[in-house]
């Protein structure tokens, strides 16, 4: 895992290099004294740095305010920000199924115009919605094409934002608790899902 984990890093830190914008957000997130406005802008940036701003996506219609609801979201759950010293566990996964819900109920009640002028809702997709709770809390790696690619290789069951699937990543990061602890000396900015959701995409990506 960790010398997995040190490719990624090797290949998408470097200057200027969008993978970044992660490590930007999420360290604005951590600051207390950043208004809503800039907390969205910074989300927003990140979201569209992560291909979720691409010409089919219903939020390039919108513009980054769209997302200073969400930041009130998220700080209803400051339980889920996650660091070295303050990781979420089986626990909180109540708590997390609840921001899934809260956030996809959020963004489905917006309406935009397609290239074929049909009024269509933005989709709040399982990508969507763990690129955002990653780059903000950091409590779920990203569920996007290239780690779910990863995880099917792996033959492991986490593939999705349901309940039973969150629940079967969790057991995982327990299997694997020691392992991950002793690379998050070796990376104390990231915490536990942020190793978890770059040593899948890494495993996806190399396919």
């Amino acid at each position: 895992m960790k010398e997995i984990i040190q490719k990624y890093i090797d290949n998408n830190n470097q200057e200027f290099q969008r993978y970044n914008s992660w490590n930007h957000c999420y360290v604005a997130f951590g600051n207390t004294k950043l208004s809503k406005d800039i907390l969205a802008l910074h989300l927003g940036f990140y979201l569209a740095s992560w291909g979720m701003y691409r010409g089919s996506s219903g939020l390039l219609q919108k513009d980054y305010k769209i997302h200073i609801e969400t930041v009130e979201i998220i700080g209803k759950y400051p339980e889920l920000r996650c660091s070295k010293n303050n990781e979420v566990d089986v626990s909180c996964i109540t708590e997390i199924v609840e921001i899934i819900k809260h956030l996809k109920e959020y963004y489905e009640s917006f309406q935009y115009i397609t290239s074929k002028n049909k009024s269509r809702n933005i989709t709040s997709t399982d990508t969507l919605i763990s690129k955002i709770l990653l780059g903000t809390l950091g409590c779920l790696p990203a569920f996007d094409r290239l780690f779910i690619k990863g995880v099917k290789k792996s033959d492991q069951e986490f593939k999705n934002l349901k309940e039973k699937s969150i629940n079967s990543l969790f057991d995982y990061v327990g299997i694997h608790n020691e392992e991950l602890k002793e690379i998050q000396t070796l990376y104390p900015q990231y915490p536990i899902m942020k190793l978890i959701d770059m040593y899948f995409w890494q495993v996806g990506f190399d396919l």
